[in-house]
């Protein structure tokens, strides 16, 4: 089946894909909504004129100029629209390509990002206790990751806290397992939460989640900070559209293990650091579980 691939408008400007991805659109939802939409793109501005009625040259020159003074115009708005919405993800109506199913997850396709994921208050006292885990950080030993480094969260860390806290888990149920009691229960792995930074040159080539439990389990990404020009990408394996986008603080992407393939781009500008966790729903485990502890030893 042939790849197609979309690209969007980012900061300044059209962005190529790397390598062979492609930039895009990621299903998104705001925190407590259904409400869908779309990272990473941007609405095309038409600029219309309004001619003034002259007669003669001097009316064709005078219409000359002012087209010429709406095309300039016209270019200047676009590239502001274009470098603002690169971080403003704008309204969609919650389907791409045909994309069906009974839950916000299964219409994303695969991926699912959502803002504004934690209160004001809660992602405050995060972002600061992060900025003391980097003290903590090392090279991480996983294949795929390049250049990136981390650190398991202490069980007693308010970050810790904060990820596996039931209301997490009952906020995101609805969107993940829709509202059937028959999908059965949603909690907090125990698998450790992990700190990431992706410093300039750090990446993540194509993968898929390795399952850590007998049942896949969804892994939440939560993004810290990012002042990096590095974007996280994705295939829809039903379509062979590859998407992405540049993820803002306080968001978070969610993928489910054996899933939808991804990648994060590499970091030639900036930094993003984020903290990684996971939800089941189940606790049995895989080897591959016992594998994921020694990724910083």
């Amino acid at each position: 089946t042939r790849t197609r691939t979309r690209t969007t408008r980012a900061r300044g400007g059209d962005r190529a894909a790397r390598g062979d991805g492609g930039g895009g659109a990621i299903a998104t939802v705001e925190r407590g909504s259904a409400r869908a939409t779309t990272l990473g793109t941007c609405a095309r501005r038409r600029v219309l004129a309004r001619g003034t009625a002259s007669s003669g040259d001097e009316g064709r020159e005078l219409r000359r100029r002012a087209a010429a003074a709406v095309g300039r115009a016209a270019s200047a708005n676009a590239s502001a629209s274009a470098s603002a919405n690169a971080r403003r993800p704008r309204v969609d109506d919650g389907t791409r390509d045909g994309a069906v199913g009974d839950t916000a997850f299964e219409r994303s396709g695969g991926l699912l990002y959502v803002r504004n994921f934690f209160e004001p208050e809660t992602f405050e006292r995060v972002a600061a206790e992060c900025e003391k885990l980097r003290a903590s950080v090392t090279p991480e030993n996983r294949a795929c990751a390049r250049q990136r480094l981390g650190v398991m969260v202490p069980s007693d860390n308010f970050v810790h806290e904060a990820c596996v806290a039931s209301s997490v888990s009952d906020r995101l149920r609805s969107l993940l397992l829709g509202e059937n009691d028959d999908a059965g229960a949603l909690v907090a792995g125990d698998v450790p939460v992990e700190f990431r930074v992706y410093p300039v040159g750090g990446s993540m080539d194509w993968h898929k989640d390795v399952a850590l439990y007998t049942k896949p389990q969804y892994e939440i990404v939560f993004t810290v900070t990012n002042t990096s020009d590095s974007t996280t990408e994705w295939e829809d394996e039903r379509t062979g559209m590859r998407y992405g986008g540049w993820t803002e603080p306080n968001s978070v992407i969610i993928v489910r293990a054996d899933g939808a393939p991804h990648r994060v781009t590499g970091v030639t500008r900036g930094e993003r650091s984020i903290i990684k966790f996971v939800l089941t729903q189940t606790l049995e485990k895989t080897d591959d579980f016992f594998d994921n502890l020694l990724i910083y030893t």
